[in-house]
């Protein structure tokens, strides 16, 4: 009603006494977070309240709510708000490559390199066989102008890639980078080369 009324001052105290509630069904509660968040995304003063109710849903074990809001963000194109969120499932169940990977993504589309290569990293550890993280730190790197630490986490990752000709074109485009900031003329062209064939190929 009061988010009907665009009075969020009002909404926010109603939504928390629903979310404390211990009478009232979950189905119900993540209805209301759903209303508050739709509200939220264009009420940017309430992103405080919205964490906070978030917060409610911690112990969910069939919805991870922090993901599903990083989801949210992320087809919204808010990819600052997007990490936070991702982050945030991430630190409650830090083996779902799936958020890894959108974390990822907003980083790079947030265009936070730093964070994208320190990020990627850390996570190839973790999955030493994931091209697509090998690719995100080639992507970092590369954007910060280092180029022999690009090209040496594509050339690790690129032979992870299976059945994947844009993922490989992409690959091949990053390394195209790398050698151009290395200044091996030869090497990127032959790169660029690769990308531009392999995304022919997939056109078809």
């Amino acid at each position: 009603f009061h988010i009907n009324n665009n009075d969020g001052d009002k909404a926010v105290p109603s939504m928390y006494r629903i979310l404390e509630s211990k009478k009232i069904d979950r189905k119900i509660k993540h209805r209301v977070l759903n209303e508050f968040l739709i509200f939220s995304a264009n009420n940017p003063k309430y992103d405080k309240d919205l964490d906070k109710a978030i917060s409610y849903f911690e112990d969910d074990k069939e919805i991870n709510v922090p993901k599903e809001v990083g989801k949210f963000f992320f087809n919204r194109k808010n990819y600052g708000r997007a990490a936070h969120f991702f982050e945030s499932s991430l630190s409650d169940k830090s083996d779902d490559i799936e958020a890894v990977e959108l974390l990822l993504y907003s980083y790079a589309e947030g265009a936070n390199y730093e964070q994208l290569a320190k990020k990627s990293a850390q996570y190839i550890d973790i999955y030493p066989t994931q091209a697509r993280l090998y690719y995100f730190a080639g992507l970092a790197y590369n954007k910060q102008k280092q180029f022999k630490k690009a090209k040496d986490f594509l050339e690790s990752g690129i032979d992870f890639v299976v059945e994947d000709a844009d993922l490989e074109a992409n690959f091949n485009r990053q390394l195209g980078d790398a050698y151009a900031g290395l200044g091996d003329e030869k090497k990127k062209e032959a790169y660029y080369a690769k990308a531009n064939k392999l995304l022919k190929t997939g056109d078809r």
